[in-house]
């Protein structure tokens, strides 16, 4: 089977992804783009994750697409519209986050590969923890990057005013956290939360791989989140 053929038929076999991505992402985004066009975009996204797709980093096909799929969307959404603030810093932070959780699921694939078992009772359940809270820290850094940038301060008025401390001292620690950072992945949390690029964009622009610029945001955001959780 040649490569076009290859491809042709991965996208063939998956075409429910595109329509799946586009309906979790269109309640968040409607009057802003319709349903086609995500789909049309999610539809460049697989295509892309075919062409790509290398089944001896371990990670099935489904899962290899779903993250760059939503990607393709979300970088979409960035270069034809202009959405609210709170609704992006929910997309980018659900574009870390996929990244996130696509670099983590190839290294527990790498891991399986190697014959190590998968996490089982305390241990699966510390891991979903430690993925909770990394998503909630991507999050988190997207606010703080909106509230740099363009002086955005989400509301917390109608919150308890114990969730409206606790939501203050996380982002002093966020900040400070984020300025403890090496270099180079301090850098790369730029240019992927303040100035909106995909982990590829910000790769090339530091000189490194997009799988390279995943490992680097995948360490930056563990190592966040252990200082704020510490």
């Amino acid at each position: 089977m040649d490569e076009s053929e290859r491809v042709r038929k991965l996208v063939e076999a998956h075409l429910e992804l595109p329509q799946r991505a586009a309906g979790m992402i269109y309640p968040r985004v409607r009057g802003y783009m319709e349903f086609e066009e995500l789909v049309a975009l999610a539809n460049a996204g697989l295509t892309e994750a075919a062409s790509r797709y290398d089944p001896a980093r371990g990670a099935s096909f489904p899962t290899f697409a779903w993250y760059r799929v939503q990607g393709a969307i979300i970088d979409g959404l960035r270069r034809a519209t202009n959405l609210p603030r709170r609704t992006w810093a929910r997309l980018v932070a659900l574009r870390a986050a996929s990244d996130y959780l696509e670099n983590r699921a190839e290294r527990e694939a790498a891991l399986a590969q190697k014959g190590a078992p998968a996490p089982s009772g305390a241990a699966a359940l510390t891991a979903l923890r430690d993925a909770m809270s990394a998503i909630r820290t991507m999050y988190m850094t997207s606010l703080e990057a909106l509230r740099e940038t363009q002086g955005f301060d989400p509301p917390i008025e109608a919150e308890p005013v114990e969730e409206q401390l606790d939501a203050s001292r996380f982002a002093t620690r966020l900040r400070e956290a984020i300025e403890e950072l090496p270099e180079r992945e301090r850098a790369l949390m730029r240019k992927h939360y303040w100035e909106g690029k995909n982990l590829m964009e910000a790769g090339v622009e530091l000189g490194i791989s997009k799988s390279w610029a995943s490992r680097l945001h995948a360490q930056a955001v563990e190592r966040l989140r252990a200082i704020i959780d510490g």
